[in-house]
């Protein structure tokens, strides 16, 4: 099943979509893919102060230099 979809339209100078159109560049393509991953970073960007509200309940125990370096050297 696909994902419902919606139509944007921008306005650019005509030298913009000439020397795009020149280099085959495949506009829609383009957008899209920056629009998703923008809309992705907006989203997570959003969740941040609900993480870090939840993180502050985590207790710790040890040396936290430990685990540091537990994480670090399985990378």
């Amino acid at each position: 099943m696909s994902e419902e979809t919606a139509v944007i339209t921008i306005r650019v100078p005509k030298r913009v979509k000439i020397a795009m159109k020149k280099a085959k560049v495949n506009v829609a393509e383009d957008v899209r893919g920056y629009l998703e991953a923008r809309a992705k970073s907006i989203e997570l960007h959003e969740l941040l102060p609900k993480l870090h509200k939840r993180a502050l309940k985590i207790k710790v125990d040890g040396d936290s230099t430990e685990i540091i370096k537990h994480y670090r050297d399985s990378i």
